[in-house]
């Protein structure tokens, strides 16, 4: 069975498209088999391995909109190798069109798992890049994840998101749509160590969340290398694979792989 990790957390501006791709890239870096989802309209993800959505036939959203006329899952029509050795399952803007669609769909919170079902054989790792609310793709996300990374930009107003992210997941345990959805762990992001409020941050984080979850001792630093890096389509590790950006998803690779022990 591969680790399905939504990245989720219902704020925007957290590095969720950043870790995807990055942590993505890492652990392929390490011999997993790793597959990307781009579940969020936005297609960042998508466009940032140098995807044009307007050039695509098969996506996130067909695949969705076939299994709901057909019911047969065929995400597999919408993999597509990157050059950095991993897959993606891209998306366009016409993923909107899948809210009001999934609303009235039979068993709708369960697609994306039963699309994902075929595919837990070929790989080690799927990671589901998320929209930054809750609504019923980001449903669809939790109930197909066997866990949930929650990136948490390094200020103080970023915690409330995490704190309902995870009564989510519990939420998600006791309605029993995902019984056993753990938590991979609470990745601080934007961090800029510099600043003293900054580095409070760091502290009220760890001490609020720590005792509950998981919170990586990776950080990852506020950096313009990331945009950079997207901009030019690719992954850090692609665009300064030796400098120290590249170097903290390693060792977030790292963590998560031996987080597999504790789950």
């Amino acid at each position: 069975m591969a680790r399905i990790i939504a990245v989720a957390v219902p704020k925007g501006g957290t590095g969720k498209t950043t870790t995807t791709l990055n942590l993505g890239a890492a652990l392929a870096e390490q011999g997993q088999r790793v597959l990307l989802i781009d579940f969020d309209p936005q297609g960042n993800l998508t466009q940032a391995l140098g995807v044009r959505p307007t050039d695509l036939e098969h996506t996130a959203y067909s695949a969705i909109k076939y299994f709901l006329t057909r019911f047969e899952p065929q995400l597999e029509r919408a993999i597509q190798s990157m050059p950095t050795g991993i897959d993606l399952v891209p998306t366009s803007a016409r993923l909107n069109l899948a809210n009001d669609e999934l609303a009235v769909a039979i068993q709708r919170e369960f697609v994306l798992q039963k699309l994902l079902a075929p595919l837990h054989s070929r790989y080690d790792v799927i990671l589901i890049d998320t929209l930054p609310y809750l609504g019923v793709l980001v449903l669809n996300a939790l109930v197909a994840a066997t866990e949930v990374l929650i990136p948490l930009q390094a200020e103080y107003l970023a915690t409330e998101s995490v704190s309902l992210m995870l009564d989510q997941i519990q939420l998600m345990r006791r309605s029993g749509l995902n019984p056993h959805l753990a938590v991979t762990g609470i990745l601080l992001t934007m961090v800029d160590q510099r600043t003293i409020i900054n580095r409070e941050a760091v502290a009220y984080a760890r001490k609020t969340f720590g005792e509950k979850v998981l919170v990586f001792e990776t950080m990852i630093r506020r950096s313009v290398r990331f945009p950079e890096s997207q901009a030019s389509h690719m992954s850090i590790f692609q665009y300064e694979p030796q400098g120290e950006h590249a170097r903290a998803y390693r060792e977030l690779a790292e963590e998560v792989l031996r987080a597999t022990s504790t789950k």
